[in-house]
Parts: C-alpha cells; sequence; structure tokens
C-alpha cells in the first residue's frame, strides 16, 4: 500500500479512504491511502475484562492495516511494540476514536450500505451499530464527557457535521450548509468543535461552538487543509495541509495565530494524533519509499521515529487518552 495522490483526507485525528469508495467524499481534500488498503485508523488493544481495560498500564497507539489481507483495526503499545488486531470481518472497519474514560471505541464500518458509525469495547467485544442509517455516516469525536459522539453524514443531502449521545440516540444537526462540512474535532474542554469545510472553495479549517452557533473560519489555506486536531491543552490544533502533490502536517494556536509547519517530508505525511501528554504526534507516511507506515515525532516537529516496518498499509494512528489500568 502506498499514499495516493487520488485520494482525500477524511476524518479528525483521520483515516484514509480510497477516492472511489462507497463513503461520502466530504473534502475534495486529496490525502488518501491506496485502494488496497482501502482506510487506515485507529484502534485499541486487546483486554482481559469485560470492562474493556487493559491489562496493563501503557499507552497505546491504535491503527489500522491492511497486512492480513483485509482493512482491519489493531493497537500496538507506544513504542511499537505488542502489535494486536481488534477487528476480523471481511468488510473495512476503521476511524475508531477512542472514548475518553478509554473504555469504548467508536469507529466507522463498511458492513452496512453506506457505512455507519459504530462502538466497542476497548477489548474488541460488544461491537454494535450506532447510526443505522442507509446514508453515509462516517466517525467521529467523542465529547470531553463522554456523552456524546461528532460526526459526519449526508443523510440530509450535504455532508454536514452532527452530534449524537453515546449510544446512538438524540441525533442533532450542527452544521447546515450546501457546502460538505466534516473531520469534527472537540476541544479538550467541551466548548467548541473544529471541523473542515470547503464553503470557501478548499478545504479549510472551521470552528464552532459545541451547539453548532458561531461557525467561523480559523485560518485561510493555499491548498487544502484536514485532519483537525486538539492538543491536550487546548492550545493548538494540528493538522494536514495538502499543496499540489505534497501534504505536510502543521499546527496552528487555537485563535489562528502561530503557524507552524512541522514537517517537510517529498511525500504525503497525514493523520496526526497526539499523545496524552501534548510532548509527541504520531502520524503516517510513505517517507521512506514504502507504504504507508506510522511514525511518531516530537511536537516541534523533530526526532522523527519510525514504529511500524512492514509490506502492508499501516496508517491513521490514534494514541490512547492515556495509559489504561485495570
Amino acid at each position: 500500500m502506498s499514499l495516493s495522490r487520488g485520494a482525500r483526507c477524511d476524518n479528525a485525528g483521520a483515516a484514509l479512504v480510497p477516492a472511489n469508495s462507497s463513503e461520502m467524499q466530504p473534502l475534495g481534500f486529496t490525502i488518501r491511502l491506496a485502494a488496497a488498503l482501502g482506510l487506515i485508523a485507529a484502534a485499541l488493544l486487546p483486554v482481559g475484562s469485560a470492562t474493556g481495560l487493559t491489562t496493563a498500564a501503557r499507552e497505546q497507539i491504535a491503527f489500522s492495516s491492511n497486512r492480513d489481507g483485509d482493512t482491519e483495526i489493531y493497537v500496538m503499545d507506544a513504542d511499537g511494540a505488542r502489535v494486536r488486531r481488534l477487528t476480523h470481518t471481511p468488510k473495512f472497519d476503521g476511524f475508531p476514536r477512542w472514548s475518553p474514560d478509554g473504555r469504548k471505541i467508536a469507529f466507522y464500518s463498511q458492513r452496512t450500505p453506506g457505512g455507519d458509525g459504530w462502538v466497542m469495547n476497548a477489548d474488541g467485544s460488544g461491537q454494535r451499530n450506532l447510526t443505522r442509517n442507509p446514508a453515509h455516516d462516517g466517525c467521529c469525536s467523542w465529547s470531553p464527557d463522554g456523552t456524546l459522539i461528532a460526526f459526519d453524514s449526508n443523510r440530509d443531502g450535504a455532508g454536514d457535521v452532527y452530534t449524537m449521545k453515546a449510544d446512538g440516540t438524540g441525533v442533532r444537526r450542527l452544521t447546515d450548509d450546501p457546502a460538505t462540512d466534516s473531520n469534527a474535532a472537540w476541544s479538550p474542554d467541551g466548548k467548541t468543535i473544529a471541523f473542515v469545510s470547503d464553503r470557501g472553495g478548499r478545504g479549510e479549517l472551521y470552528l464552532m461552538n459545541a451547539d453548532g452557533s458561531d461557525q467561523r473560519r480559523l485560518i485561510a489555506s493555499p491548498g487544502n487543509d484536514g485532519a483537525p486536531g486538539w492538543s491536550p491543552d487546548g492550545r493548538r490544533i494540528a493538522f494536514v495541509r495538502e499543496l499540489g502533490r505534497n501534504a505536510d502536517i502543521y499546527s496552528v494556536m487555537a485563535d489562528g495565530s502561530g503557524l507552524r509547519r512541522l514537517t517537510r517530508s517529498p511525500g504525503f505525511d497525514a493523520d496526526p494524533s497526539w499523545s496524552p501528554d501534548g510532548r509527541k504526534l504520531a502520524f503516517t507516511s510513505d517517507r521512506d519509499q514504502r507504504a504507508g507506515e506510522i511514525y511518531v515525532m516530537n511536537a516541534n516537529g523533530g526526532g522523527v521515529r519510525r514504529l511500524t516496518d512492514n509490506n502492508a498499509g499501516d496508517g491513521g494512528p490514534a494514541w490512547s487518552p492515556r495509559p489504561l489500568r485495570r
């Protein structure tokens, strides 16, 4: 698998899907892994209790890979060790997102027509369809208190951002624009949601209040921006910027100031995910002339290190919210 120039970036923190997928085309943002993988996303490690808590207190990085044939969700320790597989279905599973307490994972699956948002325990058990809608329902971002999940859907025509309760009930539409809105990412204080919209003619970062009010552009882009992710302290937002046939990871202050370019690879860097302490970012890259692999770097862009190393496609890392305990 390689990073594809004919694909687009989708969800917050984000995963990748081929441009010919049945999934909604939310951005026109062209970062995607090759169709051989489908989507790459994030997941959790398998665990030994019915509550979904890990048997050891250690940071995890979840991701998706086609190393076993089709795209499934895997998890590894934050140093790249102990890779474990969570899902086992013939259909694509991706876009997993940790709940704030680490007990649940919301994710996207194509087990149903159009694709739906699902949830499972952190050990992969108890998988359940949350959205049950014939339209495309993407995935997703948990509110900091774990009671709500933001997601994107084209159920009302255009792609918009919605919220639902963590059990799938109480769906509420937050954006209502002829353009495509997606990539919702909840701020750590729960007051703000970052999202991506092409309402200005290209994919750009926007903010809104958690109730959908006061929608405003965060930063203008010379290309296409996507996959926003808040730092744990809420001060900065990491994102991907595509310029021509290149994509790199940037970060910006939550007020739109202080733009920083973090990667300078001639290939595609995507899917930034913050470590729980805010000191590092995991990301996907094809920089070593490889299929997509997962890397980690310091929050200032230094200290890049590759975590995965195989001939399949790995990507869409999602760092655990904190070390999980029994």
